[in-house]
């Protein structure tokens, strides 16, 4: 079959919207049949498509559609894409899924209600958590490396690669420190865990008394 008369962008973009560019407009596959607007079918392949717009639509999702939904970043309100925001709008979508403009009203709403508060203090004790368990995180690793190693050490200092040498590392002294700290970051944890639960309840139960949606 012969490729219709598109320019090459025109062609990806018949891609990603899941239509085929060299197959035929209105024809099956096995003989030659014309959709009316509207009609939904299967192919022999069990693919579903749809006539739209003059145009055969693939209904049926590809892995390459998944990856795209899962790559976009949308916001949670407005629905504005991301990637065409300013530094504000991807600043605060990482934080809280929403574009710049719909975090401001949301909180000013929160704000009417009552509910700022303990949504403020859901969102300080969140960061503060996540913080913990990174430190938890590099408290592990050096655990790791110096129960596997002895107490020499290498590490790169720089982006120059000037590389700096330890020998004869305290790495017993080491190890009992990082293990010391490493049961404080629980017990941190647990602390955390537990305010952070129930600042959410609150939250939740604050926003959903007035019909507002939640972002946790």
């Amino acid at each position: 079959m012969k490729k219709s008369n598109k320019s090459n962008i025109d062609i990806l973009k018949d891609y990603v919207a899941g239509i085929r560019p060299f197959v035929q407009v209105g024809y099956d596959g096995n003989k030659k049949k014309y959709r009316k607007e509207g009609t939904r079918w299967k192919d022999s392949e069990g693919i579903e498509w749809e006539r739209k717009d003059g145009r055969n639509v693939r209904l049926t999702k590809t892995q390459g559609d998944f990856v795209r939904e899962l790559i976009k970043q949308t916001c949670g309100v407005c629905n504005a894409d991301i990637k065409w925001g300013d530094k504000l709008d991807k600043k605060f979508f990482y934080r809280t899924g929403l574009c710049y403009g719909c975090l401001i009203n949301y909180e000013t709403k929160l704000r009417i209600i009552g509910v700022y508060d303990v949504y403020e203090r859901y969102k300080m004790i969140s960061y503060e958590l996540g913080f913990i368990k990174e430190a938890r995180d590099k408290i592990l690793e050096v655990i790791k490396y110096f129960t596997e190693n002895s107490g020499d050490m290498e590490m790169i200092c720089n982006s120059e690669g000037f590389v700096e040498r330890w020998k004869n590392t305290n790495g017993t002294e080491i190890l009992e420190n990082a293990k010391k700290d490493l049961a404080l970051a629980k017990k941190r944890i647990a602390l955390v865990t537990k305010a952070k639960n129930e600042a959410k309840k609150k939250y939740i139960a604050g926003a959903k008394k007035y019909k507002l949606k939640t972002y946790v």
